[in-house]
């Protein structure tokens, strides 16, 4: 054990059930967006990032590179979701 008092959800009431679901819902959710930030920031830095960065920025050319990466990466996202929703619909 880790020292941390152990909850039994089930003796938990209705409110603090859904209090705790929604709380881990949130916390699931967070979770995604970091590892999904995370995966965005490896793709876009091999692919935009050729050399060492020196000057504490990146030059002009990585930063159109990164910022279209991201963006593109966005677009699909975005056109994924939208397709999904529409399929939902029928």
């Amino acid at each position: 054990m880790d020292g941390q008092p152990q909850v039994d959800a089930s003796k938990l009431s209705t409110s603090d059930q859904k209090e705790l679901n929604q709380f881990l819902m949130n916390e699931a959710q967070k979770s995604t967006i970091q590892q999904t930030v995370h995966y965005l920031s490896d793709v876009c830095w091999k692919k935009c990032v050729a050399g060492k960065i020196t000057s504490g920025r990146l030059d002009r050319t990585e930063e159109t590179c990164a910022q279209n990466c991201v963006e593109r990466w966005m677009d699909a996202n975005f056109a994924v979701l939208k397709h999904l929703e529409a399929l939902r619909g029928h």
